[in-house]
């Protein structure tokens, strides 16, 4: 979320509001707009900022397991086939995603720690950016100890059948030089990162 303040300042600006600070205090205290933080109305609307527009307003809406055996549960239903996920409170940035069929059964068998069951290559977007404990390690929930967090920009993801699996050799497997890079190469899990702005700094 960002936060934007107008500070004016000068005599003449201070004359003129004279009898307006209660007003102006009172509009400072207020809420912003919309749902509260970690609503469920709050969840869709940050799931959806995962994908452009059109593909949010369609997709079903799933929120994480509340525990670490739990299941997804359905927020929205959806009609275009894309499944969003919202921001996970574990990892610093906000990362909510949106994924096709084939990445659900990747979210799937990654949460099951079971081999993924793709069938066609798939795609999925974090347009809000992403935050990972490791590059390798697909099961990692945090960094090693002195190890920070690996952070992406805005990106869009690629997975391929098994039996491709060999046209990904090319492509280095890490983060840098804003080019697309395999995350969890050599695994079952592995997948291409795109980037498509650069991480907030």
């Amino acid at each position: 979320m960002r936060y934007w303040r107008l500070a004016l300042s000068g005599v003449g600006l201070a004359a003129l509001c004279v009898g307006c600070a209660p007003q102006e205090q009172q509009q400072a205290a207020a809420p912003p707009p919309g749902p509260a933080a970690g609503t469920p109305e709050w969840k869709v609307q940050n799931a959806m900022s995962g994908a452009p527009a059109e593909i949010g307003r369609g997709a079903t809406i799933m929120d994480y397991p509340a525990t670490p055996t739990g299941q997804p549960t359905q927020l929205r239903a959806g009609t275009n086939g894309w499944t969003c996920f919202p921001d996970m409170p574990e990892s610093p940035p906000n990362d909510p995603m949106c994924l096709d069929a084939q990445w659900m059964n990747w979210l799937t068998a990654l949460m099951g720690r079971t081999t993924p069951h793709v069938t066609a290559v798939g795609l999925s977007y974090m347009l809000q950016g992403s935050g990972d404990a490791s590059a390798t390690d697909p099961f990692k929930m945090h960094p090693d100890s002195g190890q920070a967090w690996i952070v992406d920009g805005p990106h869009v993801m690629l997975i391929v059948p098994p039996s491709q699996a060999a046209l990904l050799a090319g492509v280095q497997d890490h983060q840098g030089n804003g080019q697309p890079w395999v995350m969890f190469k050599g695994t079952p899990y592995a997948h291409v990162m795109m980037p498509t702005a650069a991480a907030s700094q």
